[in-house]
């Protein structure tokens, strides 16, 4: 694979987006488990009426609310600070600002939280990343954000342009203007002789036509 200059930003498209978005929530919930989960299944076995697993508003109790905030802190910090989770930056993906200005932590923040939080009501928001050109949903339409590739790859083809899904048709690598002879390793490479410059021979008296005169002897 051979990186490309990005010059021009493509953006991410659904799939990708929801590749790294499942490998986000895969990594917050093993985090979560082993520091959370787990503890408070304990406390829940000790003392099942503790006032953390009792709703407060509506039905979700400060254990429901610790697990939002903790996830949309992973999400605010890491955007903010790096401009990509760790599933985007395995996806080469990475989220700016349409002026091309850095990303401030008010705008990260509203995106994070009331940005999603729109985009998921039935996931209008999020099916408009793969119906429209720009590849941004509801969050990033009020946010004016986009998420882009970092790195462009291209399998490079011998003699051949190979296009790429989503850059367009990469530059054909060069060619050798000289054939390339192979031989066994190890091998001493045959001595050539050395070209001769072409002899002409001497130009040839012409013939004398019938309709000239020949000369007296």
């Amino acid at each position: 694979m051979q990186p490309l200059e990005n010059n021009a930003a493509t953006p991410g498209g659904f799939f990708v987006r929801l590749a790294a978005y499942l490998i986000d929530l895969l990594l917050i919930g093993a985090i979560l488990t082993l520091t959370v989960r787990l503890p408070l299944l304990l406390v829940q076995m000790l003392n099942p009426a503790s006032w953390f697993l009792s709703p407060i508003l509506f039905r979700f109790s400060p254990y429901d609310i610790f697990l939002y905030l903790a996830g949309s802190a992973y999400f605010i910090v890491m955007t903010y600070l790096t401009g990509a989770t760790v599933g985007k930056r395995l996806m080469n993906l990475r989220v700016v600002a349409c002026d091309d200005s850095k990303l401030t932590f008010v705008n990260v923040l509203y995106r994070e939280t009331i940005g999603r939080y729109l985009s998921s009501l039935l996931f209008v928001g999020y099916l408009m990343i793969g119906v429209s050109e720009t590849k941004q949903g509801l969050h990033d339409r009020l946010c004016d954000t986009q998420v882009i590739y970092t790195c462009k790859c291209r399998p490079v083809v011998y003699g051949k342009a190979s296009p790429v899904y989503g850059y367009g048709a990469a530059p054909a690598a060069a060619v050798p203007s000289a054939p390339v002879s192979y031989r066994p390793y190890g091998q001493a490479k045959p001595e050539v002789a050395p070209e001769l410059p072409e002899q002409t021979q001497p130009n040839a008296p012409e013939p004398p036509t019938d309709t000239q005169e020949r000369e007296p002897k």
